[in-house]
């Protein structure tokens, strides 16, 4: 795997409590684009298990064996909110997905897209940025 990874670089510590999360791709050359909203009683934990579906290369996310072998791409993991309360965590989720559309999930709740969709998203993301 050459993707570069960055895993809660400035929020380590509360990113081992319950929150909402937001997993980021981008590009040497790009800005980053929001793939995936998720919320967790332990987000750290959660998001160790997405990169292992996604360092599998079996289309997780959109990505493929191919795509973990590019070396510019930075996969950044970042929380975006200490929340304790499960109720008000879901709520806040779900707007969060309605409000900022990540390029992997649909528009029915916190359900991602197929396997088949996510990996044209991710080509259609690699098409629109400079190459390698």
């Amino acid at each position: 795997m050459d993707i570069k990874v960055k895993f809660f670089e400035d929020s380590f510590v509360e990113a081992t409590g319950p929150g909402i999360y937001g997993i980021y791709f981008q590009t040497n050359t790009e800005n980053k684009e929001l793939l995936y909203v998720g919320e967790s009683v332990f987000v750290l934990v959660r998001c160790a298990t997405h990169l292992y579906e996604i360092v599998k290369g079996d289309g997780y996310l959109g990505f493929t064996k191919e795509i973990i072998e590019r070396n510019n791409i930075t996969l950044a993991f970042e929380l975006l909110l200490s929340e304790s309360d499960k109720k008000r965590r879901k709520a806040k989720e779900k707007e969060i997905i309605k409000g900022r559309h990540p390029k992997m999930q649909s528009e029915i709740s916190d359900r991602v897209k197929s396997i088949e969709d996510m990996i044209k998203e991710m080509t259609n993301l690699l098409n629109n940025t400079a190459p390698i």
